[in-house]
């Protein structure tokens, strides 16, 4: 009995795992045309699916979410900048300042690869000023007056970065 029990929930189980995908087949079927049943007897069989239609609309709209996702994630790096400015500015303590340097670089690792295949010129120029108040901003001691001098070619490359993007 208690195999027949285990049985039962293995398949409810394997047919509610089944049913997990089905919804964004469907939409993705509405999207790009149906398939005929000749085509999909054909999958069913072979096990390999045809994806041989023309995905162009689905490249750009990955390419569009992709320049968004950078988009956010150059403002993320700018809203960092921005909070360490106005760290500088009120003569934080040094743990704040280095926090915010920690923080200011995992920003900017999220994008770095990204921003560095896509914009190479606009990569070199950013890291002219971003690096050193990154280095500086994780020091024992960091140079505030230094810092300050960084933050605003920072913004101002990063500014020109995002202008790119989303004229893209």
């Amino acid at each position: 009995m208690k195999k027949y029990y285990m049985l039962s929930m293995i398949l409810a189980l394997g047919l509610l795992l089944g049913a997990c995908g089905t919804s964004e087949d469907n939409q993705e079927s509405s999207d790009s045309g149906e398939q005929t049943s000749e085509q999909q007897d054909s999958e069913a069989t072979s096990g390999e699916v045809d994806d041989s239609e023309d995905s162009s609309g689905e490249n750009s709209e990955t390419s569009e979410g992709k320049d968004m996702e950078l988009s956010s994630g150059i403002d993320t790096v700018m809203a960092s900048v921005k909070e360490l400015q106005t760290s500088l500015e009120n003569s934080a303590d040094v743990s704040t300042v280095n926090e915010q340097g920690k923080k200011l670089e995992e920003d900017w690792d999220s994008i770095e690869k990204k921003v560095e295949e896509q914009f190479p010129d606009l990569y070199e120029k950013i890291e002219e000023s971003l690096y050193p108040l990154i280095n500086e901003a994780k020091k024992d001691e960091p140079d505030m007056e230094k810092m300050k001098e960084w933050v605003q070619p920072t913004l101002d490359s990063l500014n020109e970065l995002k202008k790119n993007v989303t004229s893209k």
